[in-house]
């Protein structure tokens, strides 16, 4: 019976997480939800099926929602949740919110779990940490995936708590940012140092950057993962005026060509 993991990623540590679980479990296939979330009908996971996605505004990305209330998850023999999360009080709303999703499709959700990475939610007041903090959120990382990894493998139940579980989404505005999403891509620009690499329309996990002379944001499918903006070797992308003297993040346990490509 082969095991499924189901990732979204936009600079890595979903992706990072999802690979490390799933080399824990035997015949484990690590899959792009980005990827596959326009044939998701015709997927059929069994046995152990997991999804492993980063939180944002307290809650879930808005393709993983799509992705998850469409697959067909009733050959599944075990089913757990990873949501990775970078600012302290970022861990909130996902539990409930799988709860709920799980409770439409009536099929049992056996374990839910949050894991803090490194934060490259720059947008904000805050920057990236600095490298010497980010080895030890590493560090700390790799101890959360073999505690979650066990508790898998012995088919244990487990749901992780927060104190803002379920006043996070409101403090984030967690709907506000749903309905909004699709259209924040306006707000990026380019700056006269881009190189035309492509770098960002290549690893955009949904595909709504079109490259010509310099990327172009295409409306109506950006999920605002920010990869684009942190991926670019010339930190020529940014958000508003915000990020243009902030630092960039990109897990360096993935390589490039390992994005999106499952």
């Amino acid at each position: 019976m082969e095991n499924s993991i189901f990732y979204f990623t936009g600079t890595g540590n979903s992706l990072k997480i999802a690979k490390d679980i799933g080399s824990k479990i035997s015949n484990c296939n690590i899959i792009s939800i980005a990827k596959n979330n326009s044939n998701v009908n015709m997927l059929k996971p069994t046995g152990i099926v997991g999804f492993v996605f980063p939180v944002f505004y307290c809650g879930f990305p808005k393709i993983v929602t799509e992705f998850m209330n469409k697959i067909d998850l009733s050959n599944t023999s075990y089913v757990f949740i990873v949501a990775v999360y970078g600012a302290t009080g970022g861990n909130g709303g996902c539990r409930q919110q799988a709860i709920n999703i799980f409770s439409s499709k009536n099929v049992k959700l056996d374990s839910f779990f949050y894991i803090k990475s490194v934060d490259n939610f720059i947008i904000w007041t805050w920057d990236v940490p600095p490298v010497d903090k980010q080895k030890t959120i590493h560090e700390n990382v790799d101890n959360r995936v073999n505690i979650i990894s066990e508790i898998i493998l012995n088919n244990k139940k487990y749901f992780d708590k927060s104190f803002v579980e379920n006043i996070g989404p409101i403090i984030f505005g967690y709907n506000n940012f749903i309905k909004s999403v699709n259209d924040r891509s306006k707000y990026f620009s380019v700056g006269s140092n881009c190189n035309s690499c492509g770098i960002c329309a290549k690893l955009c996990p949904v595909k709504c950057i079109q490259m010509d002379s310099k990327p172009k944001w295409l409306n109506g499918d950006c999920q605002f993962c920010l990869g684009c903006l942190h991926m670019c070797p010339k930190k020529a992308i940014n958000y508003k005026k915000v990020t243009i003297k902030r630092n960039r993040y990109k897990n360096p346990f993935i390589e490039l060509e390992e994005y999106n490509k499952c």
